[in-house]
Order: structure tokens, then C-alpha cells, then sequence
């Protein structure tokens, strides 16, 4: 049993490897959506566009959202915590709880503040614009309400509190679950090349998903609760379902994608880390 601190990040590598498997789920959903529209007669020559612009939308976003997050965690994780992770045997027995949780929120709040005001002006300037541009009039009061409460900072304050708590919890979860499930399944290489950094050559796809899954599925099931209580009332028994299937989702999602970080780690690089013991 060891207990490892995970000091840094390698940028270059996360990035892309992250960045690849955003763009990989959007073209699945692109071409989902595409298959869904040409079914239900809607197919036109805009729709050929839908994969491609949802794929290069995933694409950047992947990279935007990889490189800075890493880029902030690798300065948080040397000035203010130490994300330490136990692993046995192979496996992620435990993963520090309140370091992990305080560094993912305050990414988030500077993820808000440097996206902020260009989310409110794409939602509220252009996204209005060009509903009334295609005259689509029913829509336009909706999406204004819904602007409003997705851009009011309250709600915004709302959700870097919830945050900070459904991390925890989740976090809590898994290193409970852990210790009947195993833990997530993990094959790390040392290796001299690389300035010392260890490469994550393989997470066991299964394993991944079984774990996040049940560690997700309470966060998930109170983000639905406030979800159904402000917009959208559901009977007990749809919530129910509602729960059910994202367990099945998270685990299948998580799974796959798992497949997609094995595939481009042998295929391609896989991520770099400095592990430090504990």
C-alpha cells in the first residue's frame, strides 16, 4: 500500500488527450443528432454541418477547459494543497477528500469569472438575436428566462457552494464504496524520460465506471431534486427512472470514455504526472 501525492500535471499531455476524447463523444453526438433530424424529416444541408461544428465546438472546449484547469491546479496543488491518493495492489483505495474538493471549486470560480461575461453575452446578446432573426417568437421568452436564471449571480453563487459539497460527497462515496469495490483499477509506468513523471498508461474501463457510478449517483440524484423542484416537476415514479438511467448513463459514459483514454494512451502519449510519496 503507498500513498501518493499528485504534485503536477503535465499540460501538454492532458490536453490532448482530454481534448481528443471531447472531440471523439462530439462526434458520436454530432452524428446522433444528425441521424435523429433526418429521421424525423428535418434533414436539410445545414444538418450535414451539425457533426462537424459540434466535434470542433467539443474539440475547443476540450482544450480550453483542460489546459487552463490543469494550468490553475498545478499552481494550486504546490501553494496551497496536496492531493494524495492511496493505492493498493493496483487500485485507487482512497482519494483525499477536502484538498481534491477545494481545488476543483475554486477552478470553477475562476472558470466563472473569466467566462462569465462572455457567456452572457453569447446567451443574451447573440442566442436572442438569432431566435428573433429566424422569427422563432415562441421560443424567445423562454430562452430569456432561462438566461436570466442560468446568468443571475445568485445562482452562479449557488452552484460554486454546490460545488464544493456534491464534491465532497461524492469524494466521501467513493472511499467508502472503494473498499468493497476495489477501487478503480490503475497501471502507472515510471519513467526517467519524461523529467521523472510517471505515465497513466491504463484505467481498467469497468472499474471506472462501476466506481464513478455509484460515487456520482447521489450528486447527481440532488442536482436533479433542485433541477425538478425550480423548472421541471416530475412524478416519483419518472424520477425514479430518472435515476436509474443516469446511473446506467454515468456508468456507460464513464466506461466508454475510459476505452477512449486507453486507446490514445497506447496509440498516442498518455498523461504525465509527478507522484510524490506521502
Amino acid at each position: 500500500m503507498s500513498y501518493l501525492n499528485l504534485k503536477y500535471i503535465d499540460l501538454s499531455s492532458i490536453t490532448i488527450v482530454g481534448s481528443l476524447i471531447f472531440f471523439i463523444w462530439g462526434i458520436i453526438v454530432g452524428l446522433l443528432l444528425f441521424i435523429y433530424f433526418a429521421i424525423n424529416g428535418n434533414f436539410d444541408t445545414l444538418s450535414l454541418l451539425i457533426p462537424f461544428t459540434i466535434a470542433f465546438i467539443s474539440l475547443v472546449g476540450g482544450i480550453v477547459y483542460y489546459f487552463i484547469g490543469t494550468f490553475i491546479y498545478n499552481i494550486f496543488s504546490k501553494k496551497i494543497f496536496n492531493v494524495s491518493f492511496e493505492i493498493s495492489n493496483g487500485n485507487i483505495k482512497r482519494i483525499s477528500i477536502l484538498p481534491i474538493s477545494i481545488i476543483i471549486t475554486l477552478i470553477n470560480i475562476i472558470f466563472v469569472i473569466l467566462f462569465y461575461p462572455g457567456l452572457k453575452l453569447v446567451l443574451e446578446v447573440i442566442l436572442i438575436d438569432l431566435y428573433s432573426f429566424i422569427s422563432f417568437t415562441p421560443m424567445i421568452s423562454l430562452i430569456g428566462q432561462t438566461i436570466d436564471i442560468i446568468t443571475n449571480p445568485i445562482i452562479i453563487l449557488i452552484f460554486i457552494v454546490l460545488t464544493f459539497i456534491l464534491t465532497v460527497l461524492g469524494e466521501f462515496i467513493y472511499d467508502l464504496v472503494s473498499k468493497k469495490t476495489g477501487g478503480v483499477e490503475i497501471k502507472l509506468e515510471n519513467n526517467n524520460n519524461n523529467n521523472g513523471l510517471n505515465k497513466i498508461n491504463y484505467f481498467k474501463p469497468s472499474s471506472v465506471g462501476l466506481n464513478l457510478a455509484i460515487s456520482l449517483i447521489i450528486p447527481y440524484t440532488i442536482i436533479n431534486l433542485i433541477i425538478s423542484f425550480l423548472f421541471f416537476p416530475v412524478s416519483y415514479i419518472n424520477f425514479i427512472w430518472v435515476i436509474i438511467g443516469g446511473f446506467i448513463g454515468i456508468f456507460i459514459i464513464m466506461s466508454i470514455s475510459t476505452i477512449f483514454y486507453n486507446l490514445i494512451a497506447n496509440k498516442l502519449n498518455p498523461i504525465l504526472v509527478e507522484l510524490e510519496s506521502n
